[in-house]
């Protein structure tokens, strides 16, 4: 079977250039395309501290989904630019991987219809942990039986969106797991707190209460390569349906 050539739009962000180094040492996929606004011209290796790649960084999209013969994409840019990069790959039957959080609703459903009127997909994956994956499962488990939570999500100060992408996934899980997502105030149901701090990656606590105990339930990203298994996982669910999917399946 043929590696699969995939492009990372945003690749010089730190989850950016994390993608790439595991893409680069990957045996089913192939790094073929790097796409950013800054160091353009730059080999991306010598830019990630592996040597030289023979890639190398450009900021039209367009031309290297084309020129690189791209098979799928990966954004991890910002909201303001997510939604227009993921229009131009499903417009060029791309199908692409959204690492970016902070896209409204009204967007998700543009991104389905173009989707699938592309006859292709559009991933959006709030947390690609395996572990966060988990954690979110087992509060929507937990919230069927204790109705009392609070979550705390905690990231670094480059963090762009609050809440974060993963505590809302998991509040929304929970909630329909209560019952409770058409009549009442989300954020009065199960509240959000939301922390920014120098030395933090990824990190949330759901916290339930009910007589007598409490049950936490917490999952932390200690490194970004803690997101890598996850990416892979996600790459090969990309090809299995048509629209849009939010959310990594284990």
């Amino acid at each position: 079977m043929s590696r699969k050539r995939v492009a990372v739009i945003g690749c010089i962000g730190k989850m950016g250039q994390v993608v790439c180094r595991y893409l680069l040492s990957h045996q089913e996929f192939d790094l073929a395309a790097c796409i950013d606004v800054s160091r353009v011209g730059d080999d991306i290796g010598e830019v990630i501290g592996l040597g030289n790649s023979g890639i190398k960084i450009v900021s039209n999209l367009p031309a290297a989904l084309t020129e690189a013969k791209v098979d799928m994409a990966i954004d991890f840019t910002t909201p303001q630019t997510v939604v227009a990069n993921a229009a131009i790959c499903l417009q060029n039957h791309v199908p692409v991987l959204i690492g970016t959080t902070g896209i409204s609703s009204e967007d998700n459903l543009k991104l389905d219809k173009l989707a699938r009127n592309m006859n292709t997909s559009v991933m959006i994956v709030p947390n690609f942990a395996i572990g966060a994956i988990l954690m979110m499962d087992f509060a929507r488990k937990a919230a069927k039986y204790m109705n009392c939570a609070e979550i705390i999500e905690m990231h670094h100060p480059q963090k762009l969106d609050r809440p974060s992408g993963t505590a809302l996934k998991t509040r929304n899980g929970m909630l329909e797991s209560m019952k409770q997502m058409a009549d009442k105030d989300p954020d009065e149901t199960i509240p959000i707190h939301s922390v920014r701090l120098p030395g933090l990656v990824a990190h949330q606590t759901v916290i339930f209460g009910d007589i007598g105990q409490t049950l936490t339930i917490r999952h932390d990203s200690l490194n970004r390569d803690s997101f890598m298994p996850g990416i892979g996982l996600a790459l090969k669910q990309l090809e299995t349906f048509k629209g849009l999917k939010v959310g990594l399946e284990l």
